[in-house]
């Protein structure tokens, strides 16, 4: 029989997570409050006095012991695809719930990565057809840029060792490559894999010095999963030397940024090409899912989301009727709606000094983000169910 709390509850939610609060409010009994927090100040002592807590994060907050021991923490869930900021083996020793909205945001890095590919393009005057694009991982987000790229006319040669050992396959354009292969034979390289210190398959700091030397003089370089993945200092050393083009999201010491790679790069971001209005709507939509059925077993089943304020998010009136055969028109069409070179811009400015810090102003501005829509939805078939949030 489920256990059921009848004492006052607390749920926290991050003020970077949008509609979750509106969602679960309208069916919430009085004993169960709303608080809203910022991701980083957030410490033990918020939730140490609160009954029957149940905590809604994204990357910026740091869950483990230090936040969560001797509090009334039962269910933690991340609106985000990642899971490195959560100390995932505490949680499970401890009793507490966890779920995350893995490959929520997917299809906004992919449209991130598409854009960057379409840029490069335009700035080099070369056409993309018949280049090679090396993708390393092959989960929610390397697929659908594989079929991008694909569809766009580049050759897709792929590594994800992890997904060859549990005897997953590849889509039949896709060519199977070893790292090192990958490395040396691809005019463009893109990673999409999580933050993994240790086991079989280690991803921190996977492109290190050996592996950015086997990359090819003026190829395209675009990291946008999870800092730590590359070793900043010797990329930069490969920028200067073989002209490599790099478009950066992600970065080694965030909210800390490498200033030369910034002011180098194609698109220079602050950790946002998952930031589509799109893509945080699926991750919310994910986790109220958790959220309700977790308000369902302890403390009544006529709890649950009001999914409209969801379905209503998502409604694009002026979505427009594109195709990747047309790069030109594309390109335009992604440099309106997601405008990252003006994010560039302003990350760049963020460099010069004013009246906060270089790390204040990264975190001001993931914080404030504007509303982004994604635009090529349509084009992917690979697209994961948007409401299947993971637990773990």
């Amino acid at each position: 029989m489920a256990l059921r709390i009848s004492s006052p509850i607390s749920i926290f939610i991050d003020e970077n997570i949008p509609l979750l609060a509106e969602a679960l409010a309208p069916s919430l009994p009085s004993h169960i409050r709303i608080h809203r927090f910022h991701g980083r100040s957030i410490c033990r002592q918020d939730v140490q006095n609160a009954h029957g807590t149940m905590l809604c994060v994204r990357s910026t907050t740091r869950v483990n012991a230090d936040l969560l021991e001797k509090t009334p923490v039962r269910f933690v869930g991340t609106a985000t695809s990642g899971t490195e900021h959560i100390d995932t083996e505490y949680l499970r020793a401890s009793g507490r719930e966890f779920y995350h909205a893995g490959g929520s945001n997917a299809h906004s890095v992919a449209e991130y990565v598409l854009f960057a590919l379409l840029h490069w393009e335009k700035q080099t005057s070369e056409p993309l057809q018949d280049k090679t694009i090396g993708i390393l991982g092959y989960g929610h987000i390397g697929r659908r840029v594989a079929e991008m790229a694909y569809k766009l006319g580049l050759r897709v040669a792929v590594c994800d060792p992890v997904l060859r050992s549990a005897g997953g396959e590849f889509a039949p354009y896709c060519r199977e490559v070893s790292f090192d292969e990958l490395c040396s034979t691809s005019e463009i390289i893109t990673n999409h894999v999580p933050f993994v210190q240790s086991g079989a398959h280690p991803t921190v700091g996977i492109f290190d010095a050996a592996a950015l030397k086997k990359l090819l003089p003026n190829s395209l370089f675009i990291h946008a999963s999870r800092g730590g993945i590359v070793q900043e200092e010797a990329l930069w050393e490969m920028v200067q030397e073989r002209n490599i083009a790099t478009v950066l999201d992600v970065w080694e010491q965030e909210p800390r940024i490498h200033a030369g790679l910034a002011r180098h790069s194609l698109l220079a971001t602050p950790h946002i090409a998952g930031y589509s209005y799109d893509g945080k709507i699926h991750g919310s939509r994910m986790i109220a899912r958790a959220c309700g059925e977790f308000l369902q077993k302890s403390i009544a089943p006529s709890i649950d989301a009001d999914w409209s304020v969801f379905e209503r998010a998502l409604v694009h009136p002026h979505l427009p009727v594109l195709s990747l055969s047309n790069h030109a028109t594309l390109y335009a069409a992604l440099q309106q709606s997601r405008a990252l070179e003006q994010d560039t811009t302003q990350l760049r400015a963020t460099l010069n000094g004013g009246a906060t810090t270089p790390e204040a102003a990264f975190d001001e501005l993931r914080k404030q983000y504007p509303v982004r829509r994604e635009i090529s939805r349509l084009f992917c078939q690979a697209n994961a169910g948007d409401d299947a949030y993971t637990k773990m």
